[in-house]
């Protein structure tokens, strides 16, 4: 296993959720903030790094989508838990991950678990999902609170069709591989 600097930020991303848990319940909603686009910006920071210094590893390639839907999904269900997204709609953001993480399984196990590659809809369900906890987390902030609150309801419903939308293309690139797969076996 090769440690590089792409996959330290990644495992950073994961250990920052504690902290993110205990800015957030504890009242501290700023810290809150930033800690989570901290987080975010690691995610970019550590694909840059890892095309650019040519860090790109195996693990890095599973790591970082892992670190991303960890942070995404117990984002989703900490503010469930503190009513300020709906049940419903982290239970499609974490189903969705769910049956993506089964259907990845189900696909690539024969296969040695080659690397899957998002696709753009999916890259812009994640967008969605982000702009989501940013704008609920921001009225906790009171420097920011009110500001974005009028782009909640637009978000929220951008968020829940974006997410099914990209659950359903991935469920048919997942069938159209597993056809491809079992056609090459005959």
């Amino acid at each position: 296993m090769v440690m590089t600097i792409p996959n330290i930020l990644s495992f950073l991303r994961i250990l920052s959720l504690p902290f993110l848990f205990y800015l957030m319940r504890d009242g501290y909603p700023a810290a809150a903030l930033c800690v989570l686009i901290g987080s975010w910006l690691t995610d970019l920071l550590d694909g840059l790094i890892a095309r650019t210094f040519n860090q790109v590893s195996r693990l890095g390639s599973y790591l970082d989508p892992v670190a991303d839907k960890i942070v995404t999904a117990s984002m989703f269900i900490f503010l469930t838990l503190f009513d300020r997204v709906p049940l419903w709609l982290t239970a499609v953001v974490v189903g969705r991950d769910i049956v993506l993480f089964g259907g990845l399984l189900v696909v690539f196990m024969p296969q040695k678990f080659p690397v899957a590659s998002p696709s753009y809809l999916g890259k812009f369900t994640t967008f969605f999902q982000a702009l989501l906890l940013l704008v609920v987390m921001s009225d906790r902030v009171p420097a920011l609170k009110g500001h974005l609150t009028m782009l909640y309801p637009v978000v929220l419903s951008a968020t829940a069709v974006l997410t099914l939308l990209s659950l359903v293309q991935y469920v048919f690139r997942g069938i159209g591989m597993l056809n491809r797969g079992i056609a090459a076996d005959k």
